[in-house]
């Protein structure tokens, strides 16, 4: 069955309409810094005891600050109505982009500190009944423009003339690989190096679990870094490392059975590019103030290629394929996704 398309004479209006509305939460979150200063939260109050979910709410909501200051949203759909003028894998990239917007627009909303009415001093607890009536509440201006950019550019990009074939790539198994691995190493970190480090000195405090892992190694680079910080950093890299290494692969790389290969042999990439590669992640990660910045403009950058490889990728030669069991008719199968 055909399945209806938007007129081909609508794309370019639908793409630009889906540029002005993507830039709707920047433009609030400039309004909102250059407005009176009001105590929305209780940035900085210690909360429960919530991890991993506490430390990753700080996370995700230093993302999501960074992509919505920068205009990452609109940026990626101007980039999606460049690959759609130019004619390059403009579903591919149309379902990319999409897919993007909705997924800032639903993970904004879980990122606040969300307190009680009797003031900071209690914070609502993460996935109690209160937690999710205040994130429903939570939906607003920014969530609804981003749906509807998303709607508007999944149909800009259906308008080509033939289609490319919607095979199951990485594009999403990588972020969701690279959760599963977050989770993995703040779960280590608590049950093991916590426990291990207060043996050694019962006065640290890992405050990181609830501020964050890209706050507290961050200051790795600021010159204020403390001995468990420079622990945690070293124990995040082997993780990584040792993993792709020896398996091309991390646990959560296995769990969504995706792998990074060198491009011209299909192999691992050995010990020395593997590292190479983990070092990308912190040396841009934890740059003092735009560290985020660069990662998401490599990833905005990855829109483009048809096989959706960062720059550090192409740079060292290695791809993130599909394990050989999800493919057919070949060892590699390309990122559609």
């Amino acid at each position: 069955m055909r399945r209806p398309r938007l007129p081909a004479w609508l794309a370019v209006p639908a793409w630009l309409a889906a540029v002005a509305l993507a830039a709707v939460p920047t433009w609030e979150l400039r309004r909102v810094e250059n407005g009176p200063f009001v105590i929305q939260g209780c940035v900085g109050m210690p909360g429960g005891d919530e991890w991993p979910l506490s430390t990753l709410r700080d996370d995700l909501s230093r993302v999501v600050e960074t992509a919505e200051s920068w205009a990452v949203p609109a940026l990626a759909v101007l980039l999606g109505l460049l690959a759609y003028v130019r004619d390059t894998d403009r579903a591919i990239v149309g379902r990319r982009v999409a897919g993007l917007l909705v997924v800032i627009a639903v993970v904004e909303p879980l990122t606040p500190m969300y307190v009680e009415p009797e003031g900071c001093l209690q914070t609502v607890p993460i996935l109690s009944a209160e937690w999710f009536r205040r994130v429903l509440d939570s939906w607003g201006p920014n969530q609804r423009c981003l749906l509807l950019a998303a709607a508007l550019v999944f149909a800009a990009s259906r308008t080509a003339a033939r289609e490319e074939p919607a095979v199951g790539g990485t594009a999403w198994r990588r972020p969701v690989a690279a959760l599963i691995d977050y989770l993995v190493v703040v779960a280590a970190l608590r049950l093991v190096v916590e426990p291990a480090w207060s043996l050694v000195d019962p006065s640290v405090w890992f405050t990181w679990f609830d501020q964050g892992l890209l706050g507290r190694l961050g200051d790795v680079l600021e010159g204020s870094v403390r001995p468990e910080e420079l622990l945690d950093l070293l124990i995040l890299l082997l993780y990584v490392w040792v993993q792709h290494a020896v398996w091309g692969r991390t646990l959560g790389k296995r769990l969504l059975r995706v792998r990074v290969v060198d491009v011209r042999t299909g192999g691992r990439l050995g010990a020395g590019r593997a590292a190479l590669r983990t070092l990308a992640f912190p040396f841009l990660a934890f740059v003092p103030d735009i560290g985020l910045v660069l990662l998401l403009a490599g990833g905005l950058a990855a829109f483009l290629d048809a096989d959706a490889r960062l720059l550090h990728d192409r740079l060292l030669r290695a791809a993130v394929v599909r394990h050989p069991s999800l493919t057919t008719g070949g060892p590699h199968a390309p990122d559609l996704a």
